[in-house]
């Protein structure tokens, strides 16, 4: 009994180390930090809506809001088990599931045929450290994690393991990422895979593949899902419109991948005609198509308004829009490398991640600033005379180099701020002017110090400059 299970316990640790082997660990785990360790500096700051959703809120109700919204029951069950223990949780969690989901794709990428050992590892560290969804930092956020840790889980064990129970796990994990509507658009990957890996069964049984029970519940999962949305958690009429797909954002989707592909077509053609290319643009083909996809549901409900808005560097949280376009540039990047020689590959590579963390270095200095500012903000407001009682406040922020992908406050964030400060006002806005306002004054946020001066002391020096409307 005891060399049985001696045996099995071998068995397990060589497939583990199998299924870790060829991954970039020291690269990884020191540029991830760099990139991300900034969300743990501060992690019990609340962002965004979070002050409208988490709050001084009962704590079922941020999974009632999204269920109103028409996502699932289970959409924030999780989220407010860790909010009631503590805002930290959702941070580290963030931190710890986003790199634990390179793992699952750098096992993943393995069973795709088109890319080696060497391609994978760039497009796993790409993946890992592209400069995108920022917006993660905010707690009502982490069901996007969430949908992402258990999609590229759900995908490594469809591809990867044979097993009967693996099988049925995948499943269950698929459906409940699809709490991230736009998951059931790009399940077309993982399905497609898994077809493309059946080849020699498809081969065999031809037609009668698509009769087999595995293959008619990958097909059916989704559908399932959207069938049970209708019936059972529907969009409640305020938020009819909150998961609207509309014509004209399909077509800027589709032109986007046009663009995209147009420039590529060009790039390639400039290559061959001067003799520098003798290698396929295939593998740069397939990343720009899946970036393109990852992009598409976003496109679709007008999340995007343009194509310019895609690489935004005043990002707002619209960075969250991004959440899956990972894979697609970390293929795009690694395809782009092949053109190089070996000593230019590993120049181009590093120049690219190198660029990527300084991006996420800049960025988490601002969500660090941004969350001193909150402090210091309630500080300021306290300090001010009486001539806000009971008035409309114009909030007009002129330091938004302290916020977060330079992010404006919400009007509900800003009330909140002003409550911790013991002030009382009417209404306060940052969408308003003092033409629409009545008994209105403004104030506008100031700050003399610079943002590296700001970065170094974490004081502000913030103060208003006020007038009545």
């Amino acid at each position: 009994m005891e060399n049985t299970m001696a045996f099995s316990m071998k068995k397990r640790l060589k497939s583990t180390q199998a299924a870790l082997e060829g991954f970039p660990w020291k690269l990884a785990t020191i540029l991830y930090t760099l990139s991300w360790g900034w969300s743990l500096l501060r992690p019990n700051t609340l962002y965004w809506d979070d002050w409208t959703y988490i709050y001084q809120r009962p704590k079922s109700y941020l999974n009632e809001i999204f269920v109103d919204t028409g996502l699932p029951p289970w959409r924030a069950l999780i989220d407010q088990e860790l909010i009631a223990v503590g805002y930290w949780t959702i941070p580290a969690l963030t931190f710890v599931m986003f790199f634990a989901s390179s793992l699952f794709l750098h096992n993943t990428l393995k069973r795709f045929t088109p890319v080696n050992a060497e391609q994978i590892r760039i497009t796993v560290s790409v993946a890992l450290l592209l400069p995108i969804n920022h917006s993660r930092i905010s707690l009502q956020m982490f069901g996007y994690t969430t949908s992402y840790f258990l999609f590229f889980l759900a995908w490594m064990l469809l591809v990867c393991h044979h097993k009967r129970t693996q099988f049925w796990v995948s499943i269950l994990l698929f459906f409940w990422s699809f709490m991230t509507h736009s998951f059931l658009l790009f399940y077309v990957l993982p399905l497609g895979h898994y077809i493309l890996l059946q080849k020699p069964v498809i081969k065999e049984l031809r037609i009668r593949y698509l009769l087999l029970p595995k293959t008619i519940v990958l097909i059916a999962i989704p559908v399932l899902y959207y069938i049970l949305r209708h019936f059972f958690w529907p969009p409640t009429a305020e938020y009819e419109t909150y998961h609207k797909v509309t014509f004209d954002g399909a077509i800027r989707g589709v032109a986007f991948f046009a663009v995209g592909s147009l420039l590529l077509l060009i790039f390639s053609f400039a290559l061959k005609t001067s003799g520098l290319r003798d290698k396929s643009m295939l593998l740069p083909f397939i990343g720009w198509t899946l970036f393109a996809w990852g992009l598409f549901p976003y496109f679709v409900n007008e999340s995007f308004i343009d194509m310019i808005s895609v690489f935004a560097f005043r990002a707002d949280w619209g960075s969250r829009h991004l959440l899956l376009t990972p894979l697609g540039a970390g293929l795009l990047v690694s395809g782009l490398a092949l053109l190089f020689t070996k000593p230019s590959r590993i120049i181009f590579v590093n120049s690219v991640l190198l660029i990527f963390v300084c991006c996420n270095l800049f960025f988490g200095s601002q969500y660090f600033l941004d969350s001193n500012k909150k402090e210091q903000l309630v500080e300021v407001f306290r300090k001010m005379d009486q001539s806000i009682e009971n008035r409309n406040v114009i909030f007009i922020d002129e330091t938004k180099r302290f916020n977060g992908r330079y992010s404006s406050y919400r009007d509900t964030e800003l009330m909140a701020l002003v409550e911790m400060s013991g002030r009382s006002v009417e209404s306060i806005s940052g969408k308003t002017t003092c033409e629409q306002t009545s008994d209105g004054i403004q104030l506008t946020l100031k700050s003399k110090i610079s943002y590296l001066n700001a970065l170094v002391s974490r004081d502000l020096d913030l103060y208003f400059d006020s007038h009545d409307c």
